[in-house]
């Protein structure tokens, strides 16, 4: 529908972008279908480390059921919300007008054209902010999980290190890292591609908003709630993944100093400990980017100098152009 839509209008770069971003957005969910199996792994993973640990009562398997829901339910209003502002908007009607005007379309392919614009934007919105953001929804429940079971687990094993039963502590702690080294590796790229995707729509709907194409109220409004709804869709990607490496971190230190607790059994636990915990777990971004606060900041300070710098230059290219 993109495709058709591309063939009927005379500028050309938003649209491009537009499809471009997509392309992006359904190739991460081709690849998620294809890492099904792996997404049900992970999934009993879980709830082995968490029968493990006895971590989650019933309030609080309750309590995630509603954050989960109230997700859920903003994401779909938001998707509404943002449906029914675009085709209120003037800039629907400013690119109705057009495709009608144009002397390139056939006057009997005019109104088609009109009806594929109308599918175009409504799969693009419909894509671009409910299926995506399914993916951060999901890696942001499954950090918080994490995060859980490894401050769990420094909590716990105090309790066993009393009771002298260093062998549940190094399984937990195996089971715990086996489980973060198999969701980093199947999830580093579509999480990358999807901040990628987050920050592009963060910056073109942040433009959008500063320099609206129609400066009517309800375009703004459109511009507004986008760009609402992908920064929390960007806070809930990064902070809750880097809080379970912080709390990775911890749980590690803690496992690394297990062999002073028990003195008789120093050795063997160094030796056990070395050879199989010295490797710091993360998540990443393309096992490149370690994930952590600062990652946030720097994206966020890049999205602001990149909007200055293009802001800037477009101001001079429109002084340039009235001259």
């Amino acid at each position: 529908m993109q495709i058709l839509w591309l063939c009927f209008i005379s500028n050309y770069k938003d649209e491009w972008a537009a499809m471009i971003v997509v392309f992006l957005q359904l190739w991460i969910y081709v690849s998620v279908y294809r890492s099904r199996t792996k997404f049900r792994l992970l999934t009993e993973e879980l709830h082995r480390i968490s029968n493990m640990l006895r971590v989650y009562t019933l309030k609080t398997k309750k309590m995630l059921k509603i954050y989960i829901w109230v997700y859920c339910l903003f994401v779909t209003f938001m998707t509404v919300f943002l449906e029914a502002t675009l085709f209120n908007s003037g800039m629907i009607s400013h690119e109705q007008h057009k495709l009608r005007s144009s002397e390139l379309i056939p006057a009997h392919l005019k109104e088609h054209s009109v009806t594929i614009m109308y599918c175009s934007f409504t799969s693009i919105t419909l894509v671009g902010h409910f299926f995506f953001a399914t993916l951060p929804g999901y890696y942001c429940f499954v950090c918080c999980c994490m995060k859980q079971f490894f401050l769990h687990f420094v909590w716990k094993s105090k309790s066993l290190i009393a009771h002298q039963d260093y062998q549940s502590i190094l399984e937990i702690y195996k089971e715990m890292n086996k489980t973060m080294i198999m969701m980093d590796n199947f999830l580093n790229l579509p999480i990358f591609i999807s901040v990628v995707n987050i920050l592009t729509s963060l910056f073109w709907y942040g433009y959008s908003f500063a320099f609206p194409p129609n400066a009517d109220n309800v375009t703004g409004i459109f511009f507004a709630m986008g760009f609402l709804q992908y920064f929390v869709l960007l806070l809930i990607t990064l902070i809750p993944a880097a809080a379970a490496n912080q709390a990775a971190e911890m749980a590690r230190g803690f496992v690394l100093s297990l062999p002073a607790w028990f003195p008789k059994q120093y050795s063997m636990i160094k030796v056990h400990v070395r050879r199989n915990f010295m490797h710091k777990t993360t998540l990443t971004l393309l096992e490149i980017y370690r994930i952590d606060k600062s990652l946030l900041i720097s994206a966020i300070g890049s999205l602001i100098s990149y909007g200055i710098l293009v802001g800037t230059l477009g101001s001079v290219q429109n002084i340039n152009n009235e001259f």
